[in-house]
């Protein structure tokens, strides 16, 4: 089974995440560092710029930031959002021949809709998102859960991923991992044949 990331990895959607947090966190005059705080699930990216600018807000506040976030967000991703180069051909050589699997920080709504987009609707299965876990990368949670549900064993399952809290997670899960910051889809394609 191959199970992958999804921001950063087969799409670059970095641009799009750190514009949203900007555009939210402006008013609030909150510096976004985008690299800190890529990888965490939207709520706790938002905790940690707040704390990181020493802004306090209520919960309900907190949680108007995500919403504001998300919805920003997805409205890049139906405008922009594409595959990073070489990703396409890679999915579409492995489709038919591996299970491929998703395991991500995103939301549920935010990645279904970014498939969407892709044209990749219906390729993944599981898709565990920020939704189906307690604990974000680095912890193994979203891959153990995702072994779970495909009812496979991690030694018959790679993991392709951008973070090094995903590879921490997918090793800590024991499933080995491709860092694709280090590699050519276009050579992995051809590893597939």
């Amino acid at each position: 089974m191959l199970i992958f990331d999804f921001d950063g990895t087969l799409a670059d959607t970095t641009p799009l995440h750190a514009a949203a947090f900007a555009d939210v966190l402006r008013p609030l005059r909150v510096p976004v560092d985008y690299h800190a705080i890529a990888g965490l699930r939207t709520i706790d990216a938002i905790r940690h710029l707040l704390a990181s600018a020493q802004v306090e807000c209520e919960d309900g506040e907190v949680e108007a930031l995500v919403a504001a976030k998300q919805q920003a967000v997805r409205g890049m991703i139906r405008a922009d959002l594409r595959p990073l180069p070489g990703v396409d051909g890679f999915l579409r050589r492995a489709r038919g021949k591996w299970r491929m699997a998703l395991v991500t920080s995103g939301s549920r709504r935010t990645v279904s809709l970014a498939l969407e987009a892709l044209g990749y609707t219906d390729w993944f299965a599981p898709v565990v998102c920020s939704e189906d876990v307690d604990a974000a990368k680095p912890d193994p949670e979203g891959f153990l859960r995702a072994l779970a549900l495909a009812a496979s064993p991690a030694r018959e399952a790679i993991v392709f991923e951008d973070s090094t809290a995903g590879i921490a997670a997918a090793l800590a899960a024991g499933i080995d991992a491709i860092d694709v910051t280090r590699v050519d889809w276009g050579e992995l394609a051809e590893m597939l044949d």
